[in-house]
Parts: structure tokens; C-alpha cells; sequence
């Protein structure tokens, strides 16, 4: 499955909103998406190819004083794309969890 069906999948059964990622210069470097669930959580996936993606869950906090800290607690990964958003969405094959 590639990058473009994985992530039609988080949007329609996932229930992640795709933003842009900007880059420093302000170009589009790759995808942000979100999603918020209950009890307070955030997940973030932001990507930039196949090849490079990070994931967090965290609680839906930011402290308005240090905005760049952001909130403490929560789950980090990185790695590939596909492998990243695995465990996200329902068992499929061809897809492995990290």
C-alpha cells in the first residue's frame, strides 16, 4: 500500500485531518495529520516521504507560556511511514506492526 492510499485510510477510518507540513522556507515538505480523542488526547503523525515520519500521542495541552515545550507525557515514535501508521488503522495485510 503506498503513502497516498495509507493516508486516504487514516482520514476516512482513522478519523485524522491532513494538513500541510511546512518546511523552513515555507514550502510544503510533507503531511501533518491529527486527530483528537476522548479523555484529552492528541495523535500527531507528521511525514515527510516513505521514508521519515514521526507519531505522538500526548494530552491535549499546551502551555500557552512555552508553547515549544509541549505537554508533558505521551508516546513518541519515528521511522518509516507505513510502519508508523500501522498500528493506527485496522490489521491489513502487507502492513507490520513496529
Amino acid at each position: 500500500m503506498d503513502s497516498a492510499e495509507l493516508i486516504e485510510r487514516l482520514r476516512r477510518e482513522g478519523g485524522f485531518r491532513l494538513l500541510p507540513l511546512l518546511g523552513n522556507t515555507g514550502q510544503v515538505a510533507g503531511v501533518h495529520l491529527t486527530r483528537f480523542l476522548p479523555g484529552g488526547h492528541l495523535d500527531v503523525i507528521q511525514a515527510w516521504d516513505d521514508r521519515w515520519a514521526a507519531y505522538a500521542r500526548m494530552p491535549d495541552t499546551l502551555d500557552a507560556g512555552a508553547p515549544f515545550a509541549g505537554p508533558v507525557g505521551g508516546m513518541v515514535r519515528s521511522g518509516p511511514f507505513a510502519r508508523i501508521v500501522a498500528p493506527l488503522l485496522p490489521i491489513q495485510s502487507g502492513l507490520t506492526a513496529p
